[in-house]
C-alpha cells in the first residue's frame, strides 16, 4: 500500500501547538530542576508583576482558566511558599496574592529559563518573523476565543 506524501496530510493546529508546549514546559522543567518547584512558573511571574494587588479571578483572567484551576495553582504555590493570601488594599472584600522573599529569590532563574527556552525555540528565525508569529498566534486565539464563546 502506498503512503500518501507527507506534504498532503497536515497535522491538526491544536495538537502541534500541544506538542511545542511540551516540549517549551519540558525544557523548562528540566533547566529549573535544581528548584523545589515543580510548575506553576508563569503564573509566578504574573503574580509578581501584580505587585500585591492582583486578585485570584484577575489572575484566573489572565491564564485563562477557571477559579478552581487557580486556586489549586495558589494553594499549590502557598504550600512551597512561594505566595501568600492577603486583603486586596483597593477592596477589602477581595483576596490578594502576593509572592514571598522566597520567590522573589526564583524569579530571576525562572525569568532567564523562560528566555533561554524561547531564544532555542525562535533560533534561525528572523525577528520580522517573529513579529509575524507572535501577531498570528494572537489572532488565532481571539478567533478561537470568539468561536468558544459562540
Amino acid at each position: 500500500m502506498k503512503e500518501p506524501p507527507e506534504s498532503s496530510v497536515k497535522e491538526p493546529l491544536g495538537r502541534i501547538m500541544g506538542h511545542i508546549s511540551r516540549l517549551f514546559l519540558a525544557g523548562l522543567h528540566q533547566n529549573l530542576s535544581h528548584l523545589d518547584i515543580e510548575r506553576s512558573y508563569y503564573p509566578l511571574l504574573l503574580i509578581d508583576a501584580g505587585n500585591g494587588i492582583l486578585t485570584q479571578q484577575e489572575l484566573a483572567q489572565k491564564l485563562a482558566c477557571d477559579k478552581v484551576q487557580v486556586v489549586r495553582i495558589i494553594d499549590y504555590l502557598s504550600s512551597v511558599g512561594y505566595v501568600q493570601r492577603g486583603q486586596n488594599a483597593r477592596d477589602r472584600r477581595k483576596i490578594s496574592l502576593e509572592i514571598t522573599d522566597k520567590a522573589r529569590l526564583i524569579l530571576p532563574d525562572i525569568r532567564n529559563a523562560m528566555q533561554e527556552i524561547s531564544d532555542i525555540a525562535l533560533t534561525d528565525i528572523s525577528e520580522d518573523h517573529v513579529d509575524v508569529l507572535y501577531s498570528l498566534l494572537k489572532k488565532i486565539e481571539k478567533n478561537l476565543a470568539t468561536f468558544k464563546t459562540n
